[in-house]
C-alpha cells in the first residue's frame, strides 16, 4: 500500500473531473470545496475512488464513499489515511 500526499490527490481529483467542452478547468488545492462549488458528482466521486484505489491499493469501502469524505481533497485525504491505517482483517 502506497499512501499519497495531498498534492498529489489533488491533482488525481483534478483529473476525475469531467470538464464541460470549452470550460477551463478549475485549480484544485487541499481546501477546495469540491462538493459545495459543484465539482462532483456520484460517478465522478466512484471514479476518484477507484483512481484513488489504482495509485494507493487502498480501497475506500462502500461507507467510506459518503459526501462528508469528498467535500475538500483534505477530507478525502483523511478518509484515505484512516482505511490505509486500519488492521487488515
Amino acid at each position: 500500500m502506497k499512501m499519497i500526499d495531498v498534492e498529489s490527490l489533488c491533482a488525481l481529483v483534478a483529473g476525475a473531473i469531467v470538464w464541460a467542452e470549452g470550460e477551463a478547468p478549475t485549480p484544485i488545492d487541499a481546501d477546495t470545496p469540491l462538493l459545495a462549488s459543484g465539482l462532483l458528482d456520484s460517478l465522478t466521486i466512484l471514479r476518484i475512488a477507484e483512481r484513488v484505489e489504482d495509485a494507493t491499493g487502498v480501497v475506500l469501502p462502500a461507507t467510506m464513499l459518503s459526501a462528508r469524505n469528498f467535500r475538500t481533497p483534505q477530507h478525502l485525504h483523511a478518509a484515505i489515511s484512516q482505511v490505509a491505517t486500519q488492521p487488515a482483517s
